[in-house]
């Protein structure tokens, strides 16, 4: 079952659009190739993010703050974790987004703010 391990802990940067991670925390997503086994059997990777790793969270036009919100909303973390993959390329960009959305809902996220993210 997916997880964060820990709250996001972060402190505003000097440019005042990025943040760093003052506490890592770690994402726990299933498996891309078990899908169809029962879930006590399917396996779970461990996705680290550091202490340290800096993020704008999710870049959004001010336009779309009305709507979808602050970059630094509810989706915050999944958006640091959604970086984190992105830049170090551990896996294919389309699983990156996968594994965005399975933590966007985590987190609560809706369906409708998740799609738009995920378009953005």
């Amino acid at each position: 079952m997916s997880d964060f391990t820990d709250p996001l802990i972060v402190e505003q940067l000097p440019d005042g659009k990025n943040w760093r991670i003052l506490r890592g925390f770690e994402f726990y997503t299933d498996c891309e190739d078990d899908e169809t086994k029962p879930l006590a059997l399917r396996c779970l990777t461990r996705i680290l993010v550091p202490d340290g790793f800096e993020s704008d969270f999710a870049s959004i036009p001010r336009f779309f703050w009305p709507i979808i919100g602050h970059p630094a909303g509810k989706y915050a973390q999944a958006a640091v974790l959604h970086d984190f993959l992105y830049r170090n390329a551990y896996f294919k960009r389309t699983r990156c987004d996968e594994i965005f959305r399975e933590a966007c809902a985590v987190l609560g996220v809706s369906k409708f703010k998740t799609w738009i993210l995920w378009l953005g």
